[in-house]
């Protein structure tokens, strides 16, 4: 039996951004940075041990409980008909290998479940269901299954085997060029149209499942997620997340199964179509939360901001295709397919619907770092003015507090623009919080405001660095406006009180612990 080693006491003290940069180096397998890290924090060589340990018992555990198909050479073995060859890929719960039909003599993609014999009762209910659904229907553009069976408890179906790569492959070496990728999505939308005309969602629309032939021909492939949508009870529990959620649906992402229907797929062709416009998915993150939390709460970025080279009214169809709410979506693939085809003839593309008010609430959700600053600037700089206008003897007073905020508005559009152009999320994090700081305390000090009510700003800017889900921005942001309010309390040509000093001060640590502790509980989910 393998011993997993203990850690010891004090590992738990181990600050946890060091501890995935030292998991992460581990992964990679960067012994450099491992071995600075563990020089850095002695206590990491315990969860070292630990982490050898649980690799050498998953190690046993596979290799006792391996799956017949995993236990003996799979190729060369004989399935009913079909003679198993190489493996081509393989995804959460299936493999596909190249197989031989001997009777017919002609070759076909065999997907089998990854787990073998030892698939679960709902491993084996979810694969038989998709190569039913798979089964019911025959379109140029999806991927054909011709047989199923199974022997000695492994399941098994043969589809088409398309002679190419997937499109995921394809986009490695770029995006595709603007009539390409519309031409290409049509064909997609035109197949999935085909699915809902049978009564299916495919649920898991990515690049990944999209195969093209030698000709480039898109086929749609990978049921594994589909459901009959004219079942009233739906096989997944509400507020399950499945699929891949740089390319989910944000009623998707949220859990909603119920509430799926034809838009959801819809949302899918757009996040296809962003990603062979750009080269990349709509929204990313580095943990599966981030990248959920970014599909329910943000706008994508424009693809033509990405790559100029998109046309406008290209754009125009991808973002339809992404809106928040399926009301304002294309209501059927069909309608995507049929807006694509019209560009490519060269014809005059609808506008999509949406008042002020929307296109705000979309440029809010793209930029909100700089948008909400700017929204909660502007609305100070009217109170301002309204009071400068209704007392002029206040000009004076109120001049430089307006001269401060338009530049603090200033200041944070270039973070934005920085953001999008140069830095990356921490960098532009950092700069956020750190400006933030700043402006506040420069302004608190032109209104004299060391025991203001207004100082409560520094605890409101500390909770809002949490926003970020970086914990270290949390720390950045308490340090900064610690610092800021330390210069006030000195500079304070009144002075000031001890206790109202110790009061804000528990409450910017107050806030900080509290932003880092949830952060955290996110970051770990």
């Amino acid at each position: 039996m393998t011993r997993v080693p203990e850690p010891v006491a004090d590992a738990a003290d181990i600050d946890p951004d060091l501890l995935d940069r030292y998991l992460q180096a581990i992964q990679g397998g960067d012994t450099t940075e491992e071995q600075r890290l563990r020089a850095a924090s002695p206590a990491l060589a315990a969860w070292t041990a630990c982490l050898r340990g649980l690799d050498a018992l998953a190690s046993t555990v596979a290799a006792d409980a391996a799956p017949i198909a995993a236990a003996e050479p799979i190729a060369g073995r004989r399935l009913g008909p079909f003679i198993v060859g190489d493996e081509l890929g393989r995804g959460g719960m299936g493999v596909v290998y190249r197989a031989r039909h001997e009777g017919l003599g002609r070759d076909v993609a065999l997907k089998l479940l990854a787990a073998g014999v030892y698939a679960t009762a709902e491993q084996r209910r979810r694969f038989i269901a998709e190569a039913r659904l798979a089964a019911r229907v025959r379109h140029p553009g999806i991927v054909a299954i011709h047989d199923a069976g199974e022997l000695d408890g492994q399941l098994y179906f043969a589809m088409d085997l398309v002679a190419g790569d997937d499109l995921a492959a394809r986009l490695r070496a770029g995006p595709l060029p603007p009539r390409v990728a519309a031409t290409m999505i049509a064909a997609v939308a035109r197949a999935v149209q085909h699915l809902h005309d049978a009564g299916i969602l495919h649920r898991d629309l990515k690049p990944s499942n999209v195969l093209l032939d030698t000709a480039g021909v898109p086929h749609l492939a990978d049921f594994g997620l589909a459901r009959d949508a004219s079942t009233e009870d739906a096989p997944t529990a509400t507020g399950t997340v499945l699929g891949t959620p740089e390319y989910m649906a944000p009623e998707q992402a949220a859990g909603r199964v119920r509430g799926l229907d034809a838009r959801t797929d819809v949302y899918g062709l757009g996040a296809i179509l962003y990603t062979v416009l750009t080269g990349r998915p709509p929204f990313g993150g580095d943990s599966r939360v981030l990248v959920v939390m970014n599909v329910l709460e943000r706008e994508p970025v424009p693809p033509r901001r990405l790559n100029p080279q998109v046309p406008g009214p290209l754009q125009k169809i991808c973002l339809r295709c992404l809106e928040k709410d399926p009301a304002r979506r294309y209501n059927s693939a069909a309608a995507v397919a049929d807006d694509l085809e019209a560009w490519l003839r060269g014809d005059r593309i609808a506008p999509p619907g949406g008042g002020p008010l929307h296109r705000l609430g979309r440029i809010l959700r793209r930029y909100p770092a700089a948008g909400f600053r700017l929204a909660s600037i502007l609305g100070t700089l009217a109170v301002v003015g309204t009071r400068m206008l209704g007392d002029p003897t206040t000009v004076g007073f109120y001049r430089p507090v307006a001269v401060g905020l338009g530049l603090w508005a200033a200041c944070a559009g270039v973070c934005e623009w920085l953001g999008i152009r140069r830095l990356s999320l921490r960098q532009t994090g950092t700069a956020f919080v750190v400006t933030d700081a700043a402006f506040v305390t420069a302004l608190l000090a032109i209104v004299g405001g060391a025991e203001s009510p207004l100082v409560a700003a520094h605890p409101v800017l500390v909770s809002a660095a949490g926003l970020w889900l970086d914990r270290r921005l949390v720390r950045i942001a308490a340090a900064a406006s610690l610092a800021g309010y330390a210069i006030l309390l000195a500079t304070s040509p009144t002075g000031f009180r001890w206790n109202v000093a110790a009061i804000v001060a528990l409450l910017v640590v107050c806030a900080a612990a509290i932003a880092d502790f949830q952060v955290g509980r996110l970051r770990r989910g």
